[in-house]
């Protein structure tokens, strides 16, 4: 009896391979607006074009029969899947249920509601403001909830601090997963932290996002997703920005002594070498150092009075970075410095870099602009900041919102990617392959890799504010 059921299991799951590998509902797919900072959904279970920012049909909206979408008397072609895209989607799916989810996993999922559980540094990484996660982390749940959801459904937050340390990471994730029942997990900055979580999250079947960070730990997992591009990429980026916009020639890294930034640091010396730009000084310390020995690394970037760096990158915590310039600043040392990430270009690291040196020059690549583009970008946002939290809030306050807004925004519209029929399995299928786009993050592309991210902004220090501003927007090459 055994010999005679196992055929027919494995013909069933063949068949529903076959299925996925071939298009069908394999997900949404992201219309193509040109410059438009929107693009258009399509609903597989319905053919309705759903508007991104909200979840909802758009009206009159249809799927088109070559895969194009007409909306209201408008047309924009969809973004169709490549080959290769429907089979990364099918081998997500497997590898999905493999992991431990099993086929058509909707834990975390309610016919009204699909909860997200966010890991982040409120502690241990920067002097980030007690309330800015607590404030910002609803904003963009309460708006899109209020206008209907993602396909019917309300999306719940919850929200843990990993306090920049990988072992605690695990353990608020693994609460979230085992006790909060989420749906799946994102991560909110910290290299360390999101790859312990993002490991972890692979084990148990959870999809995974977060901004790129690192590559090599994350390249093989199935359900992980950046959101914007990783340090890698962007050092290609950083160092054209550096030869064809600061116009230097001579340039450094300091970083922290972990692995994870190990492609980091070897992608910026080649993009270096690459644009003929020289390394001077390439300084690596403790990733928790403590301020006398960040203080101290800060003296050494100039030891080399006849040779110093013009521009340096910082690739470590902001706490450390912030004792790094003081160090710098006391030795007469005033190199330009330019990176990557998120965390450096917040405006609470602005006036702790502002505090250590009046006259610090700053640029930063960001997943999302400063603040004095916010209403320009997407004027949604600070009408829903303010009326949930009041008028009354602070820069460093508002850009962390923006940058919480911004995230959810792009993970609303992958959740509304596979329409009602939201598992586990069907959201990795329908993000993988595809591509997204929304208002704040510059749009992603999964159909080579995981490591979605396209294009960064630019922010630049202003010490007269205390806060970055936007120096250029939606960047992919300088």
């Amino acid at each position: 009896m055994t010999h005679r059921v196992r055929p027919l299991v494995i013909l069933l799951v063949v068949s529903a391979m076959v299925m996925i590998a071939c298009g069908q509902k394999h997900g949404v797919h992201l219309a193509s607006s040109g410059g438009s900072a929107n693009g258009a959904l399509v609903n597989p279970d319905t053919g309705e074009v759903i508007n991104p920012d909200t979840g909802q049909p758009v009206a009159g909206g249809t799927a088109g029969a070559t895969g194009g979408a007409t909306s209201g008397g408008g047309t924009s072609s969809a973004a169709a899947a490549a080959a290769g895209g429907r089979a990364a989607a099918a081998k997500g799916a497997a590898a999905a249920a493999a992991a431990g989810g099993g086929a058509g996993d909707t834990t975390g999922v309610t016919n009204d509601s699909v909860t997200i559980g966010i890991h982040a540094p409120v502690t241990g990484a920067a002097p980030f403001p007690a309330t800015a996660f607590s404030k910002g982390k609803d904003v963009y749940a309460n708006f899109i909830n209020g206008k209907g959801g993602i396909n019917g459904r309300n999306v719940k937050i919850v929200f843990e601090d990993d306090g920049y340390n990988p072992s605690q990471a695990v353990a608020v994730c693994k609460k979230m997963v085992e006790q909060d029942h989420v749906f799946m997990l994102v991560g909110g900055g910290g290299t360390d932290q999101i790859v312990a979580c993002a490991q972890y999250a692979a084990k148990v079947g959870v999809p995974y996002e977060a901004e790129g960070v690192g590559e090599q730990a994350l390249s093989g997992l199935s359900n992980y997703f950046a959101i914007s591009m990783t340090y890698k990429a962007q050092a290609f980026l950083l160092a054209q920005y550096m030869k064809n916009v600061l116009h230097v020639t001579k340039v450094g890294m300091i970083r922290g002594n972990t692995a994870n930034f190990d492609d980091a640091h070897s992608g910026f010396l080649q993009a270096a070498q690459q644009n003929g730009l020289q390394v001077v000084k390439d300084i690596v310390i403790d990733k928790n150092a403590d301020s006398g020995t960040a203080f101290t690394a800060g003296g050494q970037i100039c030891s080399d009075r006849t040779n110093p760096p013009q521009a340096v990158y910082p690739l470590i915590a902001p706490k450390i970075w912030i004792q790094i310039v003081a160090g710098a600043h006391a030795q007469a040392c005033e190199p330009t410095w330019s990176g990557v990430g998120v965390t450096e270009g917040l405006n609470t690291v602005a006036a702790g870099i502002c505090g250590a040196d009046t006259t610090a020059k700053a640029h930063f690549f960001s997943p999302f602009p400063g603040i004095d583009r916010e209403d320009a970008v997407d004027p949604d946002f600070k009408p829903a900041y303010d009326k949930q939290n009041g008028s009354a809030n602070r820069a460093d306050e508002y850009d962390i919102g923006f940058d919480l807004w911004g995230a959810e925004q792009l993970i609303a519209a992958q959740l509304a990617a596979p329409g009602r029929n939201l598992s586990r399995q069907s959201f990795i299928a329908a993000s993988a392959g595809h591509s997204f786009s929304t208002k704040v993050y510059p749009p992603v592309n999964y159909a080579a890799s995981r490591f979605g991210g396209t294009q960064v902004h630019v922010l630049q220090l202003d010490c007269s504010k205390q806060q970055y501003t936007t120096e250029q927007m939606n960047k992919s090459s300088f």
